[in-house]
């Protein structure tokens, strides 16, 4: 499979306060590949996909570092590449209030297929039934008031769906909504990546979810990367302490083993008050002095597996 994003030692800041969200990362994406970004809140996995799709907030900018999406660059007007589309975590706030879902799904598929009128209508309906929403000819009428979280959110994969996307970033889409109308839309992640073939980017804290859709992960923590591994080795062998934490928290559902979740201790630094060396050694039992001069450089474990520590645990 050819690279579909290629991402080359990225840096965003907020200039006006000094603060790098994201420091240095790189990480590529093949065609029809999912990459799971996984992290505590406040480790730059959002700020990086707003990157990527151009959506960086007001004040915050990409200053160092390439994106290359299909060998163009990702940083080009959002209406010159509507090969990636992007869900949000909260989808009732994402959607204009005041706007019926039918003129939501139509204008984009007239801005990014040209269609219009009764085409444009016919195709929203469509895009609805394949998400899932019953009765899509009255949901169309509807209101995003209307609908339930897990129907908005569904609702929104339509959306980005119109676009015909070969690169779909899903960040957190799940966290609003109940246990259940989360497994159903993370089925309906899967169905549809293998329908389409496009690649997909998934931020979440929860390993369970990059677990069950990503293929290779990359964990984040105060805008570095500190493991990028393919999932089976990141879950069965992590090297780095903190993903090894991180793996230490998820609940147990093998029955031989019914130990309780381990909580990392202490909280992921403010951005303006970051650690000497590596950013993790505060809260890392194996730390040792190096780790507080020098921020480690990534290493490979093997030829798809990189940590960026002093002292992997290998054991």
């Amino acid at each position: 499979m050819s690279t579909l994003l290629s991402v080359r030692d990225l840096v965003v800041e907020v200039p006006a306060q000094n603060i790098k969200i994201i420091d240095g990362i790189s990480f590529d994406l093949k065609a029809g590949e999912t990459l799971g970004l996984v992290g505590e809140s406040g480790c730059g996995k959002s700020m990086t996909c707003y990157a990527i799709a151009n959506m960086l907030p007001k004040g915050v900018v990409h200053t160092q570092g390439k994106i290359d999406f299909c060998n163009h660059n990702a940083t080009a007007p959002a209406t010159a590449k509507p090969s990636i589309a992007m869900i949000f975590q909260d989808p009732t706030s994402s959607l204009n209030p005041v706007h019926t879902i039918g003129y939501y799904l139509q204008s984009t598929l007239a801005r990014h297929q040209n269609l219009k009128g009764n085409d444009a209508r016919m195709e929203a309906i469509r895009l609805l039934e394949r998400v899932g929403i019953n009765q899509a000819k009255q949901g169309l009428k509807a209101y995003p008031h209307q609908f339930s979280g897990g129907m908005n959110q569904r609702v929104m994969i339509a959306h980005a769906l119109a676009a015909k996307p070969q690169l779909l970033i899903a960040d957190e889409p799940t966290t609003a909504l109940d246990v259940t109308m989360q497994a159903q839309i993370l089925h309906l992640l899967e169905e549809l990546k293998a329908e389409t073939g496009m690649a997909l980017i998934i931020v979440s804290h929860d390993l369970g979810v990059i677990a069950r859709l990503a293929d290779k992960a990359a964990v984040m923590y105060c805008g570095k990367i500190t493991e990028a591994a393919p999932v089976a080795d990141l879950l069965k062998k992590p090297v780095h302490p903190y993903a090894r934490a991180l793996i230490g928290c998820m609940p147990s559902i093998n029955p031989e083993n019914l130990e309780p979740p381990v909580p990392i201790p202490g909280a992921v630094p403010m951005l303006n008050d970051l650690p000497d060396g590596c950013y993790f050694h505060p809260r890392c039992a194996h730390a040792r002095d190096v780790c507080g001069q020098v921020f480690p450089s990534p290493t490979p474990v093997n030829h798809a597996h990189t940590v960026s520590c002093y002292y992997p645990v290998v054991s």
